[in-house]
């Protein structure tokens, strides 16, 4: 079938801008994250839903890119009538299921991600709220296609990024969801990560849900559950990182001299410090994948602190101590002499402000790897949580890191053309804002 002038045109525009969005080289292979958005582009009957889509982000991206006004607001015009197609195609019975109606939503969220069409992060959390209903009334059977799959497993990545941040439960951590999709065939490396997270998220909202509680549970035993609930999703996360080293290349990363100017002496030092350095990996996937580790495991380290800080002396005695199992992760576990009371000391001591911004220096380290050229903006997009969740540990502590911190976020907004980054740093740094580690007191 020869492709019209109309759908020329649109094939063009969406290769110019897949040339500009996939990263250069073939390292992300390995990750499905890009890949749905290629298929959908490669649709050749995409209907008209997808292809003013489709039209809208390539449009807009490409004008802004080349800094070509018309273009983008041609963009930007498509983009409302393509949200009022999707519309169209969520009423009707037929149109909803489809893998296509599916992909025009995805391919909104991701222009409102470039775009912050509305200047405030409610927006792509609607966006995100409702690809995730669309998802879960289509049922955990219909995603064999290679195209929903791909699609499923992006979503599900910004499902668990949304659940830790409203400290909410998602259907994804359900048992079916998480098998059924999938079949016989294995999770890759990444969904199993997102596990780890949805079960947090789950675990956030209970210890939330336990304040408001009248329910006839002393506070030692509220302790002792969700403490031993962190620990016990701390020791899987090691399970999956050891999982993860196994089958990735040696080492995983390294430290290289940072290339990129804007990058140096962000501070007035007049020494050599960590700020003249980067980290390299081996692949873009294995970046992202450690990346969104470190965010998740800052996460969890923020919980078991918010956890021990508020345990009033004297709590524990004979009767409501720890349970065996949970001292597996501390020293002198085997000790007659370990109390409850010196398990909380030691578990405060493990996951303390200086394991969080550990980790977060780490994600700083490696964000400008993700950001260059030859990634494509791909690179940048995915570094918005590990990222967000750094500038959550850093911002109130000055210095280098901090520092360049905010600098990637300048970045990621002027350079890459990420608005949803502005809007990200100055909800973070709002002080109204209930950031993602942010944890509440259990009393």
């Amino acid at each position: 079938m020869e492709m019209n002038s109309s759908s020329l045109f649109d094939a063009q525009f969406a290769g110019l801008f897949l040339e500009k969005y996939l990263p250069s080289s073939a390292d992300f292979a390995n990750s499905a994250s890009p890949m749905w958005l290629q298929q959908a582009a490669d649709i050749r009957d995409p209907g008209e839903t997808l292809k003013l889509s489709l039209r809208a982000l390539s449009m807009t991206r490409l004008g802004r890119i080349n800094g070509d006004d018309n273009m983008a607001t041609q963009g930007k015009i498509n983009y409302v009538f393509a949200l009022r197609e999707l519309q169209k195609a969520l009423w009707d019975e037929q149109s909803m299921w489809k893998d296509e109606t599916l992909a025009a939503g995805r391919v909104l969220v991701y222009h409102e991600i470039f775009e912050a069409t509305s200047g405030s992060i409610s927006a792509v959390a609607n966006h995100e709220a409702g690809m995730a209903l669309l998802v879960q009334l289509r049922g955990p059977e219909k995603y064999h296609s290679p195209l929903a799959r791909a699609i499923l497993e992006d979503v599900r990545n910004t499902c668990m990024i949304m659940a830790l941040r409203e400290r909410k439960a998602s259907f994804f951590g359900s048992e079916i969801w998480a098998t059924q999709p999938w079949g016989r065939e294995a999770k890759s490396v990444p969904q199993k990560l997102y596990d780890k997270g949805f079960a947090l998220a789950a675990v956030l909202e209970e210890m939330d849900a336990s304040r408001r509680s009248t329910d006839d549970v002393t506070p030692a035993e509220q302790i002792i559950r969700f403490l031993s609930r962190c620990l016990e999703i701390d020791n899987e996360l090691e399970a999956w990182y050891q999982e993860f080293l196994e089958d990735s290349p040696s080492p995983l990363y390294w430290i290289r001299p940072a290339d990129d100017n804007d990058l140096r002496d962000i501070t007035n030092s007049s020494t050599t410090s960590m700020n003249d350095t980067a980290y390299e990996f081996a692949s873009l996937h294995l970046a992202h994948v450690t990346m969104n580790y470190w965010a998740v495991r800052i996460i969890l380290s923020s919980a078991v602190a918010g956890i021990c800080k508020n345990v009033p002396p004297g709590i524990f005695d004979a009767r409501n101590g720890f349970p065996e199992d949970s001292t597996k992760a501390v020293d002198e576990r085997n000790s007659s002499s370990y109390t409850s009371q010196r398990f909380i000391e030691a578990m405060a001591s493990k996951y303390s402000i200086d394991q969080r911004i550990e980790l977060a220096s780490s994600i700083v380290l490696s964000v400008p790897y993700c950001m260059d050229e030859k990634m494509g903006l791909f690179g940048s997009q995915k570094t918005l949580f590990p990222l967000g969740t750094t500038l959550s540990v850093l911002e109130t502590l000055p210095g280098e890191d901090s520092a360049r911190c905010q600098k990637l976020y300048q970045q990621l907004t002027t350079k890459k053309g990420l608005q949803f980054a502005r809007v990200q740093a100055k909800d973070l740094q709002s002080p109204n804002s209930e950031d993602i580690s942010c944890i509440e007191e259990i009393q």
